[in-house]
C-alpha cells in the first residue's frame, strides 16, 4: 500500500501545486482589489466590498454548472477519446455563451435590488458603476473556466498558473493607472477597478484559449 501511495503521490503534487497556486492568485486578485480601494476612501471600499459579496454567489451558481467538465474530460482523456474530449469543451464553450448574458442581467439588476435596503448613498453611487464595469468580465471569466476545466482534466497545469499569476500583474497596473489616475490615464476610482479587472479576464480567457490546441 505504501508503495503506491508513493507511485502515486508525486503525479498528484505534480498536478495539484500549480492548481493549489492558481488559487491563491484567485485570492491575491480581490485581496489587491481591496487595498487599492482602501487608498481612495471609505466608500469606494464599502462599495467594492458589497461588489464582491454581489458577485461571488451569482457567478459561482454559473460556474458551477461547468464543474461537470472535469468528470466527463478526465475520464475521455483515460480511455484516450480525445474526440470526445473535445465534444466537452464545444458543450462548455456553448453553454458558457448561453450563461454570460442571463448571468450578467441578474448581475445588473442585483443592485437596485440592494438599493431597496437604503445603503449608504455614497457606497450605492459608486455600486452601480463598479457593477456595470464588472459585468462585462463575465463572459471571459465563463469561458477561460471552461479552458481550464478542460486542461487539468488532461493533467495540464501549468497554463493556468501562468494564466492567473501573470493576470494579477495585469489587474495591478490597470487598477494603478485607472484608479489612481497615473500616467495620464483617466481617473475613474473604483470603476476603473471593475474596468481592470474585466480586463483581466479577458486576458485569462485568450491566454488559456490557445492552450487546448496544444493539450
Amino acid at each position: 500500500m505504501m508503495t503506491a501511495f508513493r507511485r502515486e503521490l508525486g503525479p498528484m503534487v505534480k498536478v495539484a501545486a500549480p492548481l493549489a497556486v492558481a488559487e491563491l492568485g484567485w485570492m491575491a486578485m480581490g485581496f489587491v482589489d481591496t487595498i487599492m480601494a482602501g487608498r481612495i476612501n471609505a466608500a469606494s471600499l464599502g462599495a467594492g466590498g458589497l461588489g464582491h459579496m454581489l458577485y461571488f454567489p451569482i457567478v459561482v451558481s454559473a460556474l458551477g454548472l461547468l464543474f461537470g467538465m472535469d468528470t466527463l474530460v478526465s475520464q475521455a482523456f483515460g480511455a484516450r477519446d480525445d474526440e470526445d474530449c473535445r465534444r466537452t469543451l464545444i458543450a462548455g464553450l456553448w453553454l458558457s455563451l448561453f450563461l454570460s448574458p442571463v448571468v450578467a442581467v441578474v448581475f445588473a439588476l442585483s443592485v437596485p435590488l440592494i438599493g431597496l435596503t437604503r445603503p449608504n448613498p455614497d457606497v450605492m453611487a459608486l455600486l452601480g458603476p463598479y457593477v456595470r464595469a464588472t459585468a462585462w468580465g463575465i463572459p471571459p471569466l465563463l469561458f477561460h473556466n471552461v479552458f481550464r476545466r478542460y486542461l487539468q482534466a488532461r493533467n495540464v497545469v501549468r497554463p493556468i498558473t501562468f494564466a492567473v499569476v501573470s493576470a494579477n500583474l495585469i489587474n495591478f497596473a490597470g487598477n494603478w493607472l485607472l484608479m489612481y489616475g497615473n500616467w495620464g490615464a483617466p481617473r475613474m476610482g473604483l470603476e476603473g477597478s471593475g474596468v481592470s479587472t474585466s480586463l483581466s479576464r479577458v486576458y485569462m480567457a485568450l491566454a488559456l484559449g490557445v492552450a487546448p490546441r496544444a493539450a
